[in-house]
């Protein structure tokens, strides 16, 4: 540029950006090494006696877990359950009686291998043996199941015995190695459940019923073992992400036992969900400092298409507004956790519960039913000779979620051959 050149020219050349503004630990004033939101900055040891005082808080104002009281953490080997896990043991091992966390723990794991795609026997063994390696390092005993359970257990209400279902530690990795093979090879269950997931037509389908899969095997085995209560590790994240999807899918009467702390829809076991006031970014960081171990394993929506699924779109909507607005999980959470279940003391006798989720059922929703139901039942009689395939048969009830889960597929047949989730 000339001497004599204008001032303004220098405008627009690149500028360089200003340096970020050293934070402070909010709590202790030292040099903050994390800052979980914009107005909260951490040291390494406050954000850690941060995130554990929230944990245990959590856990006390509720009162649901009782001291003494034999609880199932849910173990998928995700960074979520990981942190639950190693949050327990460590308030397990507090130096003080009264800080200490008194119960009896265990852990459960549910092998969904059977109905993913592409993955066979040997990733199947693989995933177990990490994931035993992972939870038997806890101490506390490990239960191994296996999703195709829920088709040869019986459902009822009173206590059963859950198949191929044994307390394992990492001595006895093998024995469970050998029953995946089992399983996997020479067992109809898994066969039935994987017809089963074939027959819906949508991936958010397929993700519905797992869920309800899921939390009913949960049920089985800590009735069978004697747990009254199961912790899982849904975060806030997770949670909004549900919130909004459930919504979509017609489930917002269930918000409040979908997402609550609590989720007494089962009767004598509980749900109990002590990771719900964590966002994923703090959990990561929990996890990086403490130097948690996590493992992953493939699931349904593992390289599918942002837009293949309800869930999975709402998670991607979320995760992008979360990036720009940091407020935006807070706000979808805070504002779903004010919903409360509602009355069902006035509801006709037989339509209090939905028998598929177990829901508190929707208000007027038997016209809605029965209207899906028949436009099913012609289709089913188009095809056959015979009697038609009801609704009725399959389920008394049915929530309006649930009902579009069951239209969804096209077969009733394959459901009324597994009638135990409608009980």
């Amino acid at each position: 540029m000339e001497c004599g050149g204008q001032l303004d020219d220098m405008e627009t050349l690149p500028q360089r950006p200003p340096a970020a503004k050293k934070k402070n630990c909010v709590r202790c004033g030292k040099d903050a090494v994390l800052v979980v939101q914009t107005s909260a900055a951490f040291c390494r040891e406050c954000f850690l006696n941060y995130f554990t005082h929230k944990f245990r808080s959590g856990l006390g104002k509720s009162r649901v877990v009782q001291p003494g009281e034999k609880v199932l953490l849910a173990f998928s080997g995700g960074p979520s359950s990981a942190a639950l896990l190693h949050l327990v043991k460590r308030g397990m091992e507090e130096g003080t009686q009264k800080k200490r966390l008194r119960i009896e723990p265990g852990v459960v794991f549910i092998d969904e291998g059977s109905i993913i795609q592409g993955f066979d026997v040997d990733q199947r063994q693989r995933s177990v043996q990490t994931i035993s390696k992972i939870a038997g390092e806890s101490g506390f005993p490990v239960h191994h199941v296996m999703l195709e359970d829920i088709t040869t257990v019986q459902a009822t209400e009173a206590d059963l015995p859950v198949s191929n279902c044994a307390g394992t530690s990492p001595a006895t990795t093998e024995d469970v190695e050998r029953q995946v093979k089992s399983l996997s090879t020479d067992d109809t269950s898994a066969d039935r459940l994987k017809r089963l997931f074939e027959e819906a037509k949508s991936l958010t389908a397929k993700e519905d019923l797992l869920q309800i899969l899921r939390s009913k095997l949960l049920v089985r085995v800590a009735r069978t073992h004697g747990y009254t209560k199961v912790m899982v590790g849904d975060s806030g994240t997770r949670l909004s992400v549900r919130i909004m999807a459930d919504i979509a899918q017609g489930r917002g009467a269930a918000l409040p036992l979908n997402t609550g702390f609590a989720d007494d829809r089962h009767g004598d076991v509980v749900i109990v969900r002590p990771m719900r006031d964590f966002i994923a970014k703090e959990i990561s960081m929990y996890n990086t400092i403490c130097q948690v171990e996590s493992a992953f394993l493939p699931t349904l929506t593992t390289r599918v298409a942002e837009k293949a699924s309800i869930g999975h779109l709402t998670e991607a909507f979320i995760s992008g507004l979360q990036v720009n607005f940091p407020s935006t999980v807070s706000t979808v959470f805070r504002t779903g956790a004010k919903l409360c279940v509602s009355d069902t003391e006035n509801r006709p006798e037989g339509y209090k519960r939905c028998a598929m989720c177990k829901a508190p059922l929707d208000t007027g929703q038997q016209g809605l039913l029965q209207s899906s139901v028949y436009k099913t039942s012609l289709a089913a009689d188009d095809e056959s000779d015979g009697g038609v395939v009801t609704g009725q048969d399959l389920c008394p009830s049915l929530c309006h979620g649930c009902s579009l889960t069951v239209a969804d597929f096209g077969d009733f047949s394959t459901l009324s051959d597994s009638d135990q989730l409608f009980t």
